[in-house]
Parts: structure tokens; sequence; C-alpha cells
């Protein structure tokens, strides 16, 4: 079979589809953080944690192990604030009202839920 210029631009119009591409989605540019403002100069560090998404944990009460801030033994409020169900309930479980949880006090609390 001979080939000829005919057979080229068939192949070639065939196989364009195969290695057409989509153009990405335009996204916009970068946004900046905003300056810092007087209210967020004010901000004590339990508000700024949060508010940082890196920061939250879940919100239910979790296995004593997985608690950020439980390997010195207690949790204060700080390390309480990205976890919802236990910033809610701090108050309510630290029994004492030392400032700080317990792992015992802690384990009495989420059986209580």
């Amino acid at each position: 079979m001979k080939f000829s210029p005919i057979h080229a631009i068939l192949i070639i119009a065939m196989a364009c589809p195969a290695f057409a591409q989509t153009p990405p989605p335009a996204t916009p540019p970068p946004a900046t953080d905003p300056p810092a403002t007087d209210s967020m100069a004010n901000e004590t560090p339990t508000q700024a944690a949060q508010k940082d998404p890196h920061n939250i944990q879940s919100s239910g009460p979790e296995d004593w192990s997985m608690v950020k801030g439980h390997d010195k033994g207690f949790l204060t409020k700080e390390d309480a604030m990205p976890n919802s169900w236990l910033a809610q309930n701090f108050s309510s479980c630290d029994k004492d009202q030392d400032g700080k949880i317990s792992q015992a006090e802690y384990d009495s609390c989420v059986k209580r839920r």
C-alpha cells in the first residue's frame, strides 16, 4: 500500500482529538493576607487558635492520647480550643476548677456524654 498525502492528513486529523487537552480553569490571583488591624492585634491566643484552620481537631470527645496537649499529663483551655466539644465542656470537665483537665477528669467527662 502506498502512503499518500491524503493518508497523512487523515492520520493527523484523527490523532488531534486524542492529544487535545482542556485548558485549566482560570484561577484568581493568590489572595494576600489582609493587613493586621487593631482588632486582630487584640486577639488572645485562645481566639487566634480558634480561627487557625491548621489547629482544628475534631468536634467530639476523643481518646485521651489523641487530644493535643495530653503528653504533659493535663489539658489547658488552650489545648481544648481546637476541639469544639471539649472547648464547650471544659468548665464542667474541670471538676477541681484548677484550670486543667487531668486524664481522670477527661475520662469521667467523656463517659457522662
